[in-house]
């Protein structure tokens, strides 16, 4: 979806990621991000968040949740992390992330929630007054404050397959009455996903869902009719900064780029004006040829939310030069484990070569490996930073590299940024 906008904005990205893979030093089944481009594209969210007076929550599930992303894009302007699981929050404990917001897209278990209120997260959304019930009992008895958010639903909200719930606008009153009887909670705003969406067609705009507006006036009827002070109206999904204006006009005070600090929004497919580029590439190996198609290793193909069987395209070559004049069509695999990918024709894929590829994802669902490169701005990338499908920083070899070495190696990398 991305390689065309990678090749024009970010080439340089696909030659580094080609040497080192022709090097060995990256491994098939690889997101390769290029952090200078990262540190730019939080510059950019940072400065147009400022301007129209919204709070940035930085979504690390499209990166795997990578602490020198966060962290670089948190030095560079945002404010805090979103930890949409309590795998999240785990992973931001042990590489001391600031947590903004839990509990939006996955509530957290009950058996976590004193775990996750000890990282003292500066909001919680919940699905029901149970949820709620839980966070209070649990805030209570180890002597905290907890905010929240409440996820509303309206009748002609928009969800994707498994991620729907909330309170139905229609008991939103009396649900807040109870939760807001109860100790150590207090409703501080409310949310839902996604708040906005795009239509995949250069002529028409990027647009509010019903669910934005379902929230909107929800927040008006808490203050209204309960007093509730609301500070939040939290307005997630396909967030960059070509949005803040639309989102900061309609009243949302917070927002959440997560694809817009990558430059993968679907419209920075279609769009090369748009300020944030891209930042990652995917790189595989031809492993072998079956009749005209070439297998490549699996391990991090993602079907697309918005076109599952939309047919992308790679760059297959042994050099640089090579891939980077060599495209070929990906073939899309309906399957369940991903162990190999499949280009073709096969006659341009030679067993060995890199491949790369450009495609929307969500790292966090994918066993690949995470490679941060620096320098790629100046001509003299490196490799700064490898981190393991679980979010473990490990040394060349995949061994992990102790917590206390590794946190003073993501430290002293993201110190060599400037603001």
């Amino acid at each position: 979806m991305f390689l065309k906008s990678i090749i024009e904005r970010n080439p340089q990205l696909v030659a580094a990621a080609v040497k080192f893979h022709q090097k060995g030093e990256i491994s098939a089944n690889s997101w390769v991000v290029d952090l200078d481009t990262i540190s730019e594209n939080a510059t950019i969210l940072a400065n147009a968040a400022k301007h129209y007076h919204l709070t940035t929550y930085v979504m690390g599930k499209q990166y795997g949740r990578n602490p020198i992303i966060s962290k670089v894009a948190i030095k560079m302007g945002l404010y805090r992390a979103v930890a949409v699981d309590v795998q999240g929050v785990r992973l931001m404990k042990r590489y001391k992330v600031p947590i903004g917001h839990v509990g939006h897209l996955n509530q957290i278990p009950k058996k976590e929630i004193p775990f996750v209120l000890e990282e003292n997260p500066e909001v919680w959304t919940v699905f029901n007054v149970d949820q709620a019930m839980r966070v209070s009992a649990a805030a209570q008895s180890i002597g905290v404050h907890q905010d929240l958010l409440i996820r509303v639903i309206g009748k002609n909200n928009l969800f994707f397959t498994g991620q729907e719930g909330g309170i139905s606008e229609d008991e939103l009153i009396a649900k807040a009455r109870e939760i807001q009887d109860l100790p150590n909670v207090n409703i501080v705003g409310v949310t839902s996903f996604p708040c906005t969406r795009y239509n995949l067609k250069i002529d028409d705009p990027v647009e509010l869902t019903p669910n934005f507006f379902t929230i909107k006036k929800a927040a008006k009827r808490l203050q209204n009719e309960l007093g509730i002070t609301i500070s939040q109206i939290n307005a997630p999904g396909n967030t960059s900064s070509n949005t803040f204006p639309m989102l900061s006009a309609n009243g949302a005070t917070h927002v959440e780029p997560g694809h817009g600090l990558l430059g993968t929004t679907p419209n920075h497919a279609f769009l090369n004006d748009l300020p944030e580029r891209p930042s990652y590439v995917y790189v595989s190996e031809i492993s072998h040829h079956v009749g005209n198609e070439a297998y490549c290793f699996g391990g991090g193909f993602w079907s697309d939310i918005y076109d599952p069987d939309y047919v992308g395209r790679a760059l297959v070559g042994y050099t640089p030069d090579e891939a980077l004049s060599n495209m070929v069509l990906s073939v899309p695999k309906k399957v369940i484990i991903d162990y190999c990918g499949s280009v073709t024709p096969a006659s341009k894929c030679p067993i060995g070569a890199t491949v790369v590829f450009g495609f929307r994802t969500q790292m966090q669902m994918t066993r690949s490996t995470v490679v941060i490169l620096k320098g790629i701005n100046s001509g003299t990338p490196e490799i700064v930073g490898i981190f393991d499908h679980a979010g473990t920083m490990i040394d060349s070899k995949f061994n992990p590299i102790p917590i206390i070495q590794a946190n003073s190696l993501v430290s002293d990398l993201v110190e060599s940024y400037t603001n």
